[in-house]
């Protein structure tokens, strides 16, 4: 894919992310996103959804503004990233979240 890390402006109208959990493969990646009003937000190993066993850094990087809906978002700054099979991480499972009536304390 090249060298790392590497800086794309994400194309505004861009086909938003769509969260598929039946998707058999997901993009782990480190990113920062720069704000064009000032400041930043960065992740390592963020798993997004894709179709297919592969993705275009360009396009990652339009996933990430999307999936994250980043309002301003500027330049992505790319760091590394790995398609993986559902399944190769610790969030393969379902988590089961607990109903109101289990929240309150006894």
């Amino acid at each position: 894919m090249g060298d790392w890390p590497r800086v794309f402006v994400p194309d505004p109208e861009a086909p938003p992310h769509r969260l598929d959990q039946h998707s058999p493969y997901r993009v782990k990646a480190d990113f920062r996103v720069d704000f064009t009003n000032g400041g930043y937000v960065e992740a390592r190993d963020f798993i997004l959804d894709i179709e297919g066993n592969e993705v275009t850094p360009e396009r990652l990087a339009e996933m990430i503004v999307s999936a994250m809906n980043l309002l301003r978002a500027g330049s992505v700054t790319i760091f590394s990233m790995r398609v993986v099979p559902r399944g190769a991480h610790q969030d393969s499972q379902a988590i089961t979240i607990p109903s109101e009536a289990q929240k309150r304390p006894r």
